[in-house]
């Protein structure tokens, strides 16, 4: 009978230690699967830290770089500058970064639009011209004169809808109900959020508008024009001035570009056209605004930032503003 009790006894400590052991391993599992994803999470956090101040390095390098470029060319560039020509790499301890550097002189500031007839109304792109422009990115006229007044209703100071914008009203019944800002738009990002800039509208456009944080519109850099911103050339230039005549000017273009804006004046569908209905002063052979999407890609993933570079009054480029990059 003892022998029976004490058998039993010594099958109740097996199975009370073969317990233990069970809830130990699984502890030490939990415990190391833990310090596993702590260690994989430090790793991803470090990365993107390391990420992030190469990026903020190479927007400075970025400076260095046009200044240094531009100051082979004394500040004139063509469509084949080398400047443009192939995308600038170089390496960091964890990865490599690529600044790919653009012209971004050649486009419409949205904030240059003409909101009203005051004269302290700022901007000094008019209604018409923007219109014309988004037809001439192949947007139906109805649909254009949409986006323009949204966009204008958008921005204006007051609670009066255009024909064919809206105002407060027309953003209360979205899934995430706001109101128009009453100001001139942040980023490019904010055209998301008016009504008539779907994805489809905003890459037809993308080449053509840009947004600054002022209401100027530099003049246009003819010689780095391409063909898709022919639209861009007719709505700056003149109301005379076809679409298809842009392209034509633009294909026709001499090899290392027009000398000076007169000698472009003088090409052939513009020198037809009336001084006082040209907008000469919208042309040059300068840029004055550098873009570069700085692209910095590690094992765990990339981050791309756009920065802007803008000629100063000394000549020199200077940073004019940076943010993350959505495209």
């Amino acid at each position: 009978m003892k022998s029976e009790n004490r058998d039993t006894e010594r099958g109740a400590t097996l199975l009370s230690v073969l317990l233990l052991i069970v809830l130990m391993s699984t502890a030490a599992l939990a415990a190391t699967d833990a310090l596993a994803r702590s260690v994989h999470v430090s790793r991803v956090s470090t990365d993107r830290a390391d990420r992030f101040w190469a990026a903020r390095g190479a927007i400075s390098v970025g400076e260095v770089i046009v200044n240094e470029m531009l100051a082979q060319t004394n500040g004139k560039l063509d469509a084949d500058s080398a400047i443009f020509a192939e995308p600038i790499r170089f390496t960091y301890p964890r990865g490599v970064i690529t600044v790919d550097l653009y012209d971004a002189t050649n486009c419409l500031n949205l904030n240059s639009l003409v909101l009203s007839d005051a004269e302290d109304a700022g901007g000094t792109v008019s209604t018409d011209q923007l219109h014309r422009l988004l037809e001439g990115a192949g947007l139906f006229s109805t649909e254009a004169r949409e986006m323009v007044d949204t966009l204008a209703d958008w921005m204006d100071a007051d609670s009066s809808p255009r024909a064919f914008g809206g105002e407060d009203a027309l953003y209360f019944d979205r899934d995430v109900p706001h109101r128009t800002p009453g100001q001139r738009l942040v980023s490019r990002q904010d055209l998301r959020a008016i009504k008539g800039y779907t994805p489809e509208t905003r890459a037809a456009i993308s080449d053509l508008v840009c947004v600054r944080s002022d209401t100027n519109n530099p003049p246009m850099n003819i010689n780095t024009l391409t063909e898709s911103q022919a639209p861009l050339l007719a709505a700056r230039l003149s109301e005379e001035l076809s679409v298809s005549e842009a392209e034509r000017l633009i294909l026709s273009r001499p090899s290392g570009g027009w000398l000076n804006v007169e000698e472009f004046l003088l090409s052939e569908n513009v020198v037809s056209i009336a001084p006082e209905l040209r907008r000469d002063h919208e042309l040059s052979t300068v840029s004055s605004v550098i873009g570069a999407i700085i692209t910095v890609s590690s094992g765990t993933g990339d981050i791309a930032i756009d920065a802007l570079y803008g000629r100063g009054d000394n000549g020199r480029f200077v940073l004019l503003n940076s943010h993350r990059s959505l495209r």
